[in-house]
């Protein structure tokens, strides 16, 4: 198939194809006599899959380091559940990591909105 085939199935730009291609995300594809690259139909299964991956937050290293299979299922179940598992680990970590943020950055706002009221009230 040809890139612009392989994008409009798999729902990406053509050059995000190229992209994983150099960062050897996705295997090199063939080249015809014309020099047009040529793609296997069964990339738009892996093209999909690191869509949804790095949609959930993956980065394109750890999918790269993901062991992939050939098909329907790129990765098995059970190595899929351990990379998801760890993933949640670390966004529960991130929302902690914000949430604590968020309570100093309030406590901050209070506390000059109480100086900006006591400066009000000395200049009156």
């Amino acid at each position: 198939m040809k890139i612009g085939e392989i994008a409009k199935a798999a729902g990406v730009s053509t050059s995000r194809i190229r992209f994983y291609e150099r960062q050897g995300i996705i295997p090199p594809a063939d080249r015809g006599a014309n020099g047009y690259r040529d793609y296997p139909k069964t990339l738009i299964t892996l093209l999909q899959f690191i869509e949804q991956a790095q949609g959930l937050g993956f980065t394109l290293r750890e999918i790269g380091d993901v062991e992939m299979q050939g098909g329907d299922h790129i990765v098995s179940c059970t190595d899929a559940l351990a990379l998801l598992a760890r993933k949640r680990e670390t966004v529960i970590a991130l929302i902690a990591e914000a949430q604590n943020r968020k309570r100093r950055i309030e406590a901050l706002m209070a506390e000059l909105e109480a100086n900006r009221k006591a400066q009000a009230v000395v200049a009156q």
